[in-house]
């Protein structure tokens, strides 16, 4: 509506001297245009389950013709009440390719919207995607030769970690946009977890503290499985006693807060650690959840601390 009543002020400034300005004839046709557009509009929303089943060019041309139909349509209905002297159809056919013209200008600048709105998701997509990939489990061949060596004494824990491998591979595999429950974004971490300690055994201690209702908060998968990750190559598997992996989950009425503090090695504390995947993480949550999400991560002491601050995702 508003960008067709500019059209109609460029249009009667250009026809016009600015010195004579004919208000009367602005009001008319603006009370032509707008009631156009609002039929228009009505009949385009009204229609919506038939332009879902059509493709954008299909989509395009069904709201022109509904437009220039519905300019020609209260173009004729205005010639009959308000003409006493019977219908004109000189105004009729130029109020029509009147709307013809304005029509085709507003589609237009529409039709360039969605395509900027598409090639914004595309973009957003692709560099989700590329961070994603970034976020693999270096494990693999750790992980099998601690199956292989299970097999012949402990089958039991054998098969247990083959098919906890595989979760988390398919977990690795889906889409970097899809929301999980926090629940089984745990669950998946635990299932990593009992894969390491068969390598490291009682080196690798955990310790979960949570005070939030895991079923309702839904986070993007794997967001707490590769900071456990690191937290398990750069401190605790270059230690020699091991060490301890702090996980602390509370909620609020606006946000959910995810603490994990680990140990570090000395050869990390030098030359620096565990940036990479904390830097894939902070670009995943706020590609997906705006300026809202953060994430947080120094050392204290010998501590490396990430701390992950997810806002309540309205629906």
């Amino acid at each position: 509506m508003l960008v067709a009543q500019v059209f109609v002020v460029l249009l009667l400034l250009a026809d016009q001297a600015a010195s004579s300005f004919d208000w009367q004839r602005l009001a008319i046709i603006t009370i032509h245009v707008q009631w156009v557009c609002i039929v228009s509009a009505a009949l385009i929303c009204w229609t919506q389950p038939l332009f879902r089943k059509l493709a954008p060019w299909k989509k395009l041309l069904l709201a022109y013709v509904i437009c220039v139909f519905n300019g020609f349509l209260v173009s004729l209905a205005g010639q009959i009440l308000l003409n006493s002297e019977g219908i004109g159809w000189n105004s009729v056919f130029r109020h029509t390719a009147l709307t013809m013209l304005i029509a085709a200008l507003v589609l237009r600048y529409f039709y360039l919207q969605y395509q900027l709105v598409r090639q914004s998701e595309s973009e957003l997509e692709a560099r989700l995607q590329a961070l994603h990939s970034r976020i693999r489990p270096h494990f693999l061949f750790n992980s099998l030769n601690s199956v292989a060596s299970l097999i012949p004494v402990d089958p039991i824990s054998a098969e247990k970690a083959v098919e906890d491998l595989a979760d988390i591979f398919r977990a690795s595999l889906k889409n970097s946009t899809d929301l999980v429950t926090l629940e089984k974004e745990i669950e998946l971490c635990k299932r990593y977890l009992f894969i390491e300690s068969l390598r490291l055994g009682d080196r690798l201690k955990q310790h979960w503290d949570i005070h939030a209702d895991t079923r309702l908060w839904k986070i993007p998968h794997l967001t707490l499985q590769p900071l456990i990750e690191n937290a398990i190559v750069h401190g605790i598997q270059n230690l020699e006693a091991g060490g301890k992996i702090d996980i602390s989950i509370h909620e609020s009425l606006s946000s959910l807060k995810i603490t994990l503090t680990n140990p570090l090695s000395n050869e990390v504390k030098e030359n620096g650690g565990n940036q990479i995947g904390v830097e894939n993480i902070r670009h995943r949550l706020q590609a997906l959840f705006g300026r809202e999400a953060s994430v947080k991560n120094f050392v204290r002491g010998d501590q490396f601390v990430c701390i992950l601050s997810i806002p309540r995702k309205r629906n």
